[in-house]
């Protein structure tokens, strides 16, 4: 846990107040509905009774802010990549024996903050960082994201943990349509 400027990040396995979840629903679908406009991939993969489930779940760590005692956002990871079932967790496993024999192979399904507190001094940063470097300098940690965003997440990454990672694109999905007029 830390405290900051009235920031408090709180790590936990299991979310058991109802107004909390359906807070933290209401912030991911809210965050999700605005980066949805801007990509053709579908961002926020989990639909209200999926996210209430991985909430209520202990193989999903979750990583609570709060600015002055109020719920404004969450980072959520797992080690059992299964549960995620937009990749496909033999891949990684394969491609990252090691890491995995140890339990040390993470995804990262969501990072979330109330719009109303994006930037509000640096939240998001301090909500990455404490929860990527609880997983120890042998962690594995795996994200997708949209080509829209490959270059602001880097960089938001790097800023949150404020040193040096070492990162791989492992594939790219392509989204293109194909016609014969020009659409209108």
């Amino acid at each position: 846990m830390t405290a900051d400027d009235g920031i408090r990040i709180v790590e936990t396995l299991t979310l058991h107040d109802g107004d909390n979840r359906a807070k933290l629903w209401s912030i991911y679908e809210q965050a999700f509905r605005q980066l949805n406009e801007r990509t053709p991939i579908h961002h926020g993969a989990w639909n209200a009774e999926s996210f209430d489930a991985m909430l209520l779940d202990p193989d999903f760590t979750k990583y609570l802010v709060y600015v002055q005692d109020q719920l404004v956002g969450a980072c959520l990871i797992t080690a059992t990549l299964e549960k995620v079932p937009w990749i496909n967790a033999a891949f990684y496993r394969q491609r990252f024996p090691e890491a995995s024999a140890v339990g040390h192979l993470y995804f990262l399904p969501a990072v979330v903050i109330d719009p109303v507190h994006q930037d509000l001094r640096r939240i998001g940063a301090k909500l990455l960082h404490e929860a990527v470097t609880s997983l120890g300098e042998d962690g594995v940690l795996a994200v997708d994201y949209s080509e829209t965003l490959r270059h602001s997440l880097p960089a938001f990454v790097q800023r949150s943990l404020r040193r040096d990672f070492q990162s791989e694109v492992l594939d790219r999905m392509v989204y293109q349509v194909f016609y014969y007029r020009q659409p209108t």
